[in-house]
């Protein structure tokens, strides 16, 4: 499986300039918009449509994808030189706890020494596909871990270990605003607002919402998927009620997804 993952920072990332959408993806405003990049132009995004964000959802999305971006997926960004905004705050080190045999030391390595493995958080399917509450107080999710370098014994002999952690704490409702952000922003560039009797994610994106689980969850798309793109997104139609897959870094984790349901279709 490694020479897959060794191309992937060859891989073409989804591009596409959309036509100016001239209000927010998010709400009805018409002033002060900006360019959306419907992936994070972290994750290198190159799907883009012109003034389709206003000055209160720009601020909201960028302050969560900050979290994904910065701490969640930074090793794997700086392996793949994603482009970033602001290098300069670009971390040149991650703290890790190293381990050989039972002694266990915290030490902060550099990404040349990283281990490199990247653990992705898999949600449950949305409560809406499985057929839970619309609001459950607790949740679950599962971590699927990847190789970055396949000389991971050697990185870890060079820095003294057998094993390492990476404790980054996850922000679940984090992680669920920017995936439902990529596909809500993705169905409104592709089918327009006017596609839709009703969005259900507005709120999510825009503060978080306790419902978030029954709109956003896990895809497993039942085989490991060789990669077009590093990341795919496409549309799955349940009824009147239509689901955006996303897919983030695929030869990494190829077959576990996620899915958003994203509203309900106008008859016709």
């Amino acid at each position: 499986g490694f020479a897959q993952v060794e191309k992937a920072a060859g891989l073409a990332f989804p591009s596409k300039l959309y036509a100016p959408l001239n209000r927010c993806a998010y709400c009805d405003a018409t002033d002060n918009l900006s360019d959306e990049h419907i992936i994070p132009f972290g994750l290198g995004g190159e799907l883009v449509l012109p003034k389709g964000s206003c000055e209160k959802h720009r601020k909201a999305t960028s302050k969560v994808e900050d979290f994904v971006l910065r701490r969640y997926l930074c090793p794997l960004r700086s392996h793949l030189s994603l482009p970033s905004r602001k290098p300069h705050l670009r971390p040149d080190g991650y703290p890790l706890i190293l381990k050989r045999g039972a002694h266990s030391w915290k030490q902060r390595v550099s990404l040349k020494d990283h281990p490199g493995i990247v653990r992705f958080v898999i949600f449950d399917p949305p409560g809406r596909v499985a057929g839970r509450p619309a609001v459950q107080e607790t949740f679950s999710f599962r971590l699927t871990t990847a190789r970055i370098f396949p000389d991971i014994d050697q990185r870890l002999a060079r820095l003294g270990a057998d094993g390492f952690e990476d404790k980054v704490n996850v922000n679940a409702m984090s992680l669920a605003r920017v995936i439902a952000k990529i596909a809500h922003a993705f169905a409104i560039a592709e089918l327009g607002v006017d596609a839709f009797e009703k969005t259900y994610l507005n709120d999510l994106i825009s503060d978080g919402a306790p419902d978030w689980t029954y709109w956003v969850g896990g895809y497993d798309r039942g085989r490991d998927v060789c990669a077009r793109e590093i990341h795919e997104l496409r549309f799955v139609q349940r009824g009147d009620h239509l689901s955006v897959i996303v897919h983030l870094f695929v030869p990494y984790c190829p077959r576990d997804a996620y899915e958003v349901i994203v509203g309900q279709l106008r008859p016709g």
